[in-house]
């Protein structure tokens, strides 16, 4: 068993999941990444798996190991996702029931199975990544945007249900990231989406890693349900 706080951290091979499984290693956690390819992550306290967040099997076997190895789960940050541009028109069932899969049912799996865990210990802090694309009704967002709509009101939903247990959900809503966040969008898309912002510049993984940081914290109890926007302004 583990005697240091554990957090679990989705698609922590690249890019913002990386930025902050790093940020955790090196504040003293135990740190247990996945994503659907290896990582290059080198340190003692982090321990990475091949899983796919959409395929429930695989998050209920992950949850069972890191309860096995570590008996504890402090923080679980639900990061892992893809992104999607296409017009309505000609976004097929199958790119939406993809998308959906991954950003809103992976968050919601490993939501679930994280807080079975939390529940024994009467504490825990889940944080859910979204997007403010769910807010800005750009064309092209139909099937993404909606995926990250549903993690929101998933979160405060969680967070009713968890509250009385001293479990926090919170949602961490991000702009287009320095890291290579763009996708599919092109340069006159990416220049309207960052018009849209209250700070013109993009979000850096310290942006990001700051905000983790508070909801992350013990002293955050009575912070829950909440959509915490970088950058934007809805």
């Amino acid at each position: 068993m583990t005697d240091s706080p554990v957090a679990l951290v989705t698609g922590s091979s690249r890019g913002v999941g990386r930025g902050i499984a790093e940020y955790f290693i090196n504040h003293g956690y135990r740190v247990v990444g996945c994503s659907r390819g290896p990582s290059s992550i080198q340190a003692a306290c982090y321990e990475h798996s091949i899983v796919d967040v959409g395929n429930d099997d695989q998050v209920r076997k992950w949850m069972i190991g890191i309860t096995n190895s570590h008996g504890r789960l402090d923080v679980a940050v639900n990061n892992a996702g893809v992104g999607t541009a296409a017009l309505a028109l000609t976004t097929t069932n199958d790119l939406v029931e993809n998308t959906m899969r991954t950003n809103y049912l992976g968050t919601f799996s490993v939501s679930r199975e994280a807080a079975k865990v939390m529940i024994k210990q009467k504490y825990g802090r889940i944080i859910n990544i979204s997007s403010i694309a769910s807010e800005l009704h750009m064309p092209g967002s139909a099937a993404y945007a909606a995926s990250k709509s549903a993690v929101v009101e998933f979160s405060k939903v969680l967070a009713m249900e968890l509250g009385p247990i001293g479990i926090t959900c919170n949602v961490l809503s991000l702009p287009l990231m320095d890291v290579g966040m763009s996708g599919e969008l092109n340069e006159e898309a990416i220049e309207r989406y960052e018009r849209r912002l209250a700070i013109g510049r993009r979000a850096t993984i310290n942006d990001v890693c700051n905000v983790v940081s508070f909801l992350a914290s013990p002293d955050s109890g009575l912070v829950t349900g909440q959509v915490i926007q970088i950058g934007f302004v809805p």
